[in-house]
């Protein structure tokens, strides 16, 4: 408006004016505003009545009158104005448009558009008399329009900033956390606080787009999970279909509200904000924020506000719950590994990986085991050739690269020869694999089992079916040679003896047969004895008289050879219960073994210990010693060192320990002599 207008008011006016206009700039709402300014303009425009109208959804309006005006003009004051105010234009300068009452009404209506920036913002009008003069109302107008303006902006600045801080706690909150649980947590408690409601909950999407996943807050209430309902019920279901956000502001009304939650929690719904959250094109589900406080309304700013941060809810849920997924995926990928890894370490068989330059990559505790290595002195320590004799980790490199154990880059059940810490050659069955990421050769893995034991009990049963074979042999050879044999021999005894006068040559041939008749039927009683060894007879005995009473026996044959005799006997030696026949016999094999290995004379020593309920009986000799390429023979049947050896007296001896469940075991250096240890089971104590 021209500034000389404002010359027709007075400086008290103006100075009232401008006071009136600070308290409402400083007013919280447009009601206050209205109630600081509509008075004064109705006294200085001597009206009796105003009514402030305001643009909105709905639109809103603010009335002032004086006592004396009749009820009945208010009513039809304020209708004018409603029905008019937003037809004035949205010009500068426009003219107010004036109205008369309807008789017997003698005042008018005076509607001046207010607007701001070519847009529109409501209208003021006052009920005027006719005599009064608009000329004074131009600037009392222009100057309420200016106040309002600034109000206006100031509301929308501060709700502006109220959006931006809303929209940075929730984000704040929610960059925090990272789990599922804690992002909706932040995101229950950020949504509230932004439009002062009392609950909210979040209803997401299950992977089957069929059923919500209920989350709702009710403070101090706890979370509430894994409650589930169907997307085509209630609000929840309605918004998340139409993808278009709601308030309702009476819900208990409304037919497509759902009553599961409140009948379950206790908790009352007045009104709501519903809306729907979209990650990019993905639905994640949908946000409810419950009873604005005070029990106010819903307004559109609230809706709008959680619509401009709904998006970075739904992302930030969508990559929580990745998150999740991850962490659970990594969960069960560790506990797998811990489960494959504490599996390979407590595996019976060997296992070891290196990678392609033979570094160990793996090393359990099987392969400690076998190997006699612990892991840390081969860990980044030894190759993988270390464990294998000269050339054989080539050789099985070779393999694994062939067709021929399994197909490339495998090798199954091959057997070969690993080396242990100690330097020993032990037999192993391999089978290994080439490890491969993106045709990259990365590592070999190989399992390994120890086969020594299998090798030892293959022998064993070998050889109990070579004796069982042997054993069958033998008898029937005694059954077949023993009785002719007897007739020869005693066929040639008798002609001997016949032959008493005769030519000492024909003495000499006879007496050549009759000896070695005599060396074929001691061979057969040998024979006989390692073909069917007589039932045991248990009983107790006293090793030590065992030994003291063969050394008599043989005190002959050792003063003949020039053989002396050494006995360390142990006299607290626990007794035994075994067959004393059997046990001489096992004695005066052994010893014989060490006489007839003293040519040139020696000493036979006799030792005797115990350790803890096992007895230990040693014999060594000083004679020409075993050669180390046929010790591991000794025990077959029929094999001899001696010339005119049975090659059963040790195999005899091994039969009759193992009946008792003991065991021998034989040591020798060539030249230096032998030392055979005997392993037998002492006597339980008598109760």
């Amino acid at each position: 408006m021209p500034d000389q207008n404002l010359l027709v008011l007075s400086y008290e006016d103006l100075a009232r004016l401008v006071k009136v206009s600070e308290r409402a700039l400083r007013s919280k709402d447009l009601k206050e505003v209205a109630q600081e300014m509509l008075p004064v303009l109705v006294r200085m425009m001597e009206g009796a009545a105003a009514v402030l109208c305001l643009e909105g959804h709905p639109p809103t309006s603010y009335s002032f009158c004086l006592p004396e005006v009749q009820r009945k003009t208010v009513h039809v004051f304020k209708g004018v104005c409603a029905e008019h105010f937003q037809q004035i234009p949205c010009v500068k300068d426009a003219q107010p448009w004036i109205f008369s009452l309807a008789p017997p009404e003698t005042a008018r209506v005076a509607l001046y558009g207010l607007h701001h920036k070519e847009r529109r913002i409501g209208a003021l009008g006052v009920l005027i008399p006719e005599t009064s003069n608009l000329i004074l109302g131009e600037p009392l107008i222009c100057l309420f329009s200016q106040a309002l303006v600034q109000f206006i902006e100031r509301l929308a600045y501060e709700k502006e900033i109220a959006r931006l801080k809303a929209y940075y706690s929730v984000c704040s909150k929610i960059a925090q956390a990272v789990n599922l649980r804690d992002v909706l947590e932040a995101v229950l408690h950020s949504s509230m606080e932004a439009v002062s409601a009392e609950a909210a909950s979040v209803l997401l999407l299950d992977d089957e787009q069929q059923n919500f996943r209920f989350f709702g807050l009710v403070p101090p209430q706890p979370v509430m999970m894994d409650a589930e309902f169907s997307v085509t019920l209630g609000l929840a279901g309605y918004v998340f279909r139409s993808q278009q956000s709601e308030i309702i502001n009476d819900v208990q009304r409304d037919p497509r509200f759902y009553k599961r939650f409140d009948l379950e929690t206790g908790f009352h719904s007045r009104n709501m904000v519903a809306i729907p959250l979209m990650a990019g094109v993905e639905k994640i589900g949908v946000l409810e924020v419950l009873n604005k406080t005070g029990g106010e309304p819903f307004q559109e700013e609230d809706r709008l506000l959680l619509e401009s941060i709904a998006e970075e809810i739904a992302f930030a849920i969508h990559d929580a719950k990745l998150f999740d997924a991850k962490q659970a995926l990594k969960a069960k990928i560790d506990k797998m590994q811990q489960f494959q890894a504490k599996l390979i370490q407590i595996s019976n068989d060997g296992i070891i990986a290196n990678d392609q330059h033979g570094n160990l990559l793996v090393f359990n505790e099987g392969a400690e085991r076998i190997l006699g290595y612990t892991k840390e002195e081969v860990m980044n320590r030894l190759r993988v050739q270390a464990l294998y004799p000269q050339g054989i980790a080539q050789e099985v490199m070779e393999k694994i690269n062939s067709q021929d154990y399994g197909g490339r880059g495998r090798l199954i059940q091959y057997e070969t020869t690993a080396v242990r810490k100690d330097g020993e050659h032990i037999p192993i069955e391999l089978s290994a694999s080439l490890i491969y990421e993106e045709d990259q050769e990365l590592a070999i893995v190989g399992f390994f089992r120890d086969l020594r034991e299998r090798k030892q009990l293959e022998e064993k049963i070998l050889q109990a079916e070579r004796l069982a074979a042997l054993g069958h042999m033998a008898a029937h050879i005694s059954h077949e040679v023993k009785n002719p044999l007897v007739v020869i021999g005693g066929l040639a005894r008798q002609v001997k003896k016949s032959l008493a006068d005769g030519s000492p040559k024909d003495l000499e041939k006879l007496q050549i047969i009759v000896d070695e008749i005599q060396l074929l039927e001691e061979f057969l009683a040998e024979v006989g004895s390692f073909a069917k060894l007589t039932e045991p007879k248990d009983c107790l005995i006293d090793l030590n008289s065992i030994i003291r009473e063969i050394c008599l026996r043989l005190q002959p044959t050792l003063e003949e050879k020039g053989i002396e005799l050494s006995l360390h006997l142990d006299p607290d030696l626990q007794l035994l219960r075994l067959d004393p026949v059997h046990l001489r016999q096992v004695i005066l094999n052994i010893a014989k073994n060490g006489l007839e290995a003293m040519s040139n004379g020696g000493t036979l020593t006799f030792r005797t210990a115990q350790d803890q309920d096992q007895i230990i009986m040693q014999v060594s000799d000083t004679g020409e010693g075993i050669p180390a390429e046929v010790i591991d023979k000794i025990f077959q049947p029929f094999y001899s060192t001696k010339p005119r050896g049975s090659g059963l007296g040790l195999a005899i001896c091994q039969t009759i320990l193992k009946t008792h469940q003991g065991d021998i075991r034989i040591e020798s250096t060539p030249q230096k002599g032998t030392r055979v240890t005997v392993y037998l089971k002492g006597a339980p104590p008598c109760l």
